[in-house]
């Protein structure tokens, strides 16, 4: 207990000089006693180059109004002015062709459905000049009979191109799609698919392996694919339902 009233009053010994007042010696000789903090004054600003030049009689005008008039309005205004007639424009949209039937069909057993034997009336390529829905002919190979009726060999198929991949560098080839077969309005199921020579097999080789010489690979990037075709000896297998 004694070295707990010794350690208290030693502390209290040690911060006694925090408990003294500060003072500023220097401001306590120097300042006056009596020193009050005077008012501002308000003064006025004059400038001497503005009192001597202005005119003390200078006074502001007013601002004239202009009438601003159009020459050429005021002139033409007395004329008749024609107004052409309004016409009534009604667009005509063409009417389907009900002859020709796009229904597709889908063949689960081929076995119990009628084989159509057809081929191409002429070549067709994605060289020439075709585009996707463009209507493409073909014939029958042979007689055949659908739904009781009878069609004789060489009667004409119709048939839409569906799709059109154009060939392009590096030996990729086109693609030609066919579909929407239909005989006398009687859609038949099948689908022909035609795919040129398919030269990047060896275009992309060649590429990687002469690039290191000189880059002589970019003389191979423009070689293009095969087009596609369907020639006229070529016979495909079409089923009626």
């Amino acid at each position: 207990m004694k070295k707990l009233f010794a350690f208290l009053i030693s502390m209290n010994f040690a911060f006694m000089p925090a408990y003294c007042t500060i003072t500023d010696d220097f401001a306590e000789a120097t300042l006056d006693k009596n020193l009050k903090i005077k008012s501002a004054l308000n003064q006025k600003i004059s400038d001497d180059f503005v009192e001597k030049s202005l005119n003390k009689n200078l006074k502001i005008k007013p601002y004239k109004k202009y009438n601003i008039t159009d020459s050429f309005a005021e002139n033409n205004k007395s004329k008749n002015v024609s107004y052409k007639k309004i016409i009534d424009l009604q667009e005509v949209i063409p009417q389907n062709n009900t002859s020709v039937k796009h229904k597709k069909i889908t063949i689960f057993d081929v076995e119990s459905a009628t084989e159509v034997s057809i081929k191409s009336k002429k070549l067709y390529s994605t060289r020439h000049k075709i585009d996707e829905g463009d209507y493409v002919d073909f014939e029958t190979t042979k007689d055949v009979k659908i739904k009781g009726k009878l069609y004789s060999k060489g009667t004409t198929v119709k048939a839409r191109v569906e799709n059109i991949s154009q060939n392009k560098s590096m030996g990729i080839p086109s693609d030609l799609v066919v579909g929407n077969f239909s005989i006398n309005g009687t859609p038949l199921a099948g689908e022909i698919s035609k795919t040129g020579a398919n030269r990047s097999l060896w275009v992309y080789p060649c590429v990687y392996f002469f690039m290191p010489f000189f880059c002589a690979g970019l003389l191979f990037i423009p070689i293009r694919g095969g087009h596609a075709k369907i020639r006229t000896s070529e016979i495909f297998m079409l089923y009626s339902e």
